[in-house]
């Protein structure tokens, strides 16, 4: 099982029970950086920087308490956006 599938078991209750949909998980580099990027989305198609800091806050002890990711890393939440 991969690093994204292992996270997307991890939080996907979590994300629905705060009313969003969990679209997607990756894990790479972003700017040269580790990032693992979580994009959700919900009903009405509109995510807000709102949105993602509550998603973000909700789902960090969770991850941390996993230690699933080893190395330093930044979590990033974000709307699926028109490409996904």
């Amino acid at each position: 099982m991969t690093i994204e599938e292992r996270v997307e078991n991890l939080i996907k209750d979590k994300i629905e029970d705060l009313g969003y949909k969990l679209v997607r998980v990756t894990y790479g580099r972003e700017m040269g950086r580790k990032a693992l990027t979580v994009f959700i989305d919900n009903e009405e198609n509109r995510i807000s920087l709102k949105d993602c800091e509550l998603v973000s806050k909700a789902i960090e002890p969770i991850l941390d308490e996993a230690d699933i990711i080893k190395e330093r890393y930044y979590l990033i939440v974000s709307s699926k956006g028109v490409e996904l």
